[in-house]
């Protein structure tokens, strides 16, 4: 079980165009205590502690070492640490205090792989920098995680792709994908509401999340979290963008209905079929609110499912006396020219 305390803004310095409060560098030791306190102490169980919402890389040694401090009381429950930060400023002594607290998991807030893109952010670091801390990181033995975003400022599809390529030549740990939400009193906000900024369609969204997904996962790179929670957005503060609780849901399901039209369409399929399928997929195949069936509907194709011991991922379509195996993966034929 991991138990996730939310640190917003803690170290941030500058201010991300995407963020809607302002910055601070130093927090007030007893709202962080009392937060500890509030999140621990409802468990008498073992259980990992995740450290999120900052950029604990630039928070000054001392401070972090108090921090830490705070969980002593429950150091005989706690079985390791994981951090999320921004990949600067890296120092030895920030490393040295992660280890002796048993910091085992370093997630990198890496929106994109573009310089260009990154400065428009105001992200303050470049994709060199985020390789080195990433490459510091894995020598000093951390599993290193690495969270994207889709849907920014200037993003085009070959971003998309250069994202995820980068993400199967390191092969992190695990990924985080996040889409682009705008917030009221932020940079963002401004350029929304001026035209300077106007956010890709809630389709092309889950079709750039969907890529990303399954890229990594076809290369065994597994995906923890597909879109934002409450805990990571104040919903009353949204003014555009995509969030939606069930993101993550709407891309996997996406997927499934994208792969079995692969397989309908590459063999010409018409009229009733029976897919066979996992049954933890069968979610995933129907849609939100049936969208998938009434899609294939749509396209000529009246589904029905039934389960069988079949691995999650994959299904069978019978036709008729025919039967014809896929994936998820063939769902990643329909990007090939995005």
């Amino acid at each position: 079980m991991i138990i996730p305390i939310f640190l917003p803004h803690i170290g941030c310095s500058e201010r991300c165009i995407y963020c809607n409060q302002g910055y601070i560098t130093n927090a007030q030791d007893d709202n962080i205590a009392n937060k500890i306190n509030c999140a621990l102490n409802v468990s008498t169980e073992t259980f990992e502690v995740g450290l999120f919402g900052g950029n604990i890389f630039n928070v000054e040694p001392h401070f972090l070492e108090r921090i830490f401090s705070y969980f002593r009381p429950y150091k005989d429950r706690i079985t390791n640490f994981r951090i999320s930060t921004k990949p600067v400023p890296l120092s030895n002594e920030v490393i040295s205090i992660l280890k002796a607290n048993n910091v085992t998991v370093v997630e990198l807030g890496m929106p994109t792989f573009n310089d260009k893109i990154l400065q428009k952010l105001n992200r303050q670091h470049t994709v060199s920098e985020f390789l080195k801390a990433y490459y510091v990181l894995k020598n000093e033995g951390f599993d290193v995680a690495v969270q994207v975003m889709i849907g920014l400022p200037q993003e085009t599809w070959d971003d998309i792709r250069h994202t995820a390529d980068s993400i199967v030549r390191l092969k992190p740990y695990y990924i985080r994908i996040y889409p682009l939400v705008v917030l009221s009193g932020t940079v963002l906000a401004t350029m929304y509401s001026d035209g300077s900024f106007i956010p890709v369609s809630f389709d092309e969204a889950l079709d750039r999340a969907t890529f990303i997904y399954l890229t990594a996962l076809k290369d065994g790179i597994k995906t923890v979290k597909i879109g934002l929670t409450d805990n990571e957005v104040i919903k009353d503060k949204i003014v555009a963008g995509h969030y939606h609780a069930a993101f993550g849901y709407l891309v996997k399901s996406r997927v499934f209905c994208l792969a079995v039209k692969a397989l309908v369409d590459l063999h010409k399929l018409t009229g009733n079929v029976v897919v066979r399928l996992n049954e933890k997929d069968i979610p995933h195949l129907v849609g939100y609110k049936r969208s998938n069936i009434m899609q294939l509907k749509n396209a000529g194709i009246t589904v029905a499912w039934q389960k069988d011991d079949i691995r999650e991922g994959d299904f069978a379509v019978e036709s008729g006396s025919l039967r014809l195996t896929g994936n998820i993966f063939d769902a990643l034929s329909f990007f090939k020219t995005a």
